[in-house]
C-alpha cells in the first residue's frame, strides 16, 4: 500500500468515527467519537498541528511546541523538527506528510490529563477494540502488531497534547 493510501484509508478510518468505551473496564481510558468532543484548547492545538502538517511548514510546528518539555525521541532532545527532517533526509516515511497527520486522524483516548493519538496507545492490547486494531492496520502488518501486544502496549508513533493545549509528545518506540 501507498504512503498516500496509507494516509487516505486513516483519514476515511477517522471522518467513519471511533469507537467509544466509558466503561468501568475501560480502566480510566476514554475513547471518543468525534473530534468536535476534545475540549477548544486540545481540539485547536490539533487543528494547528494537522495543518501544519498538511502544508509541511516546519517553522509552524516549531511553534507549537516546547522544545525544552516536548519528548520526541528517547535518547535525543532539544530539537524535535530538526529530528523530524533529519529522519526524512535518511529517507524515513515523512513524519511531517504522512505519519503526523495520519496519527492525529486515528480514534484518540483521554488518559488522564492528556488526549492520546492513537486510542491504542492508553489501553493494554487485550483492551483494543477493534475500531483500535483497524487504526493500527492501516500502518502495520499482523506480525507487527503481535509484537505490540507481547510487549504489552503499542509502542508505535503516537502523540499527546495535554488538557490545556499543550503538545507533550509525538514520539515512537520505547
Amino acid at each position: 500500500m501507498t504512503k498516500l493510501a496509507v494516509l487516505l484509508s486513516v483519514l476515511g478510518l477517522a471522518t467513519a468515527g471511533c469507537g467509544n468505551s466509558d466503561s468501568p473496564s475501560s480502566g480510566g481510558t476514554t475513547t471518543a467519537p468525534a473530534e468536535h468532543a476534545l475540549p477548544g484548547p486540545v481540539a485547536q492545538k490539533h487543528e494547528a498541528i494537522v495543518d501544519a502538517a498538511h502544508a509541511l511548514d516546519y517553522d509552524q510546528l516549531e511553534t507549537l511546541l516546547d522544545p525544552k518539555t516536548f519528548t520526541y525521541s528517547f535518547g535525543e532532545g532539544g530539537d524535535p523538527v530538526g529530528y523530524w527532517r533529519r529522519l526524512e533526509e535518511r529517507g524515513e516515511v515523512p513524519i511531517l506528510g504522512d505519519y503526523l497527520p495520519a496519527v492525529l486522524a486515528m480514534p484518540w483516548a483521554k488518559q488522564g490529563p492528556l488526549y492520546v493519538w492513537p486510542s491504542a496507545h492508553a489501553k493494554e492490547p487485550a483492551r483494543w477494540t477493534e475500531e483500535d486494531r483497524k487504526a493500527l492496520e492501516q500502518f502495520y502488518s499482523e506480525e507487527e502488531i503481535r509484537r505490540f501486544e507481547r510487549a504489552g502496549s503499542y509502542l508505535g508513533w503516537r502523540a499527546g497534547i495535554r488538557k490545556d493545549g499543550t503538545w507533550l509528545f509525538f514520539v515512537a518506540g520505547d
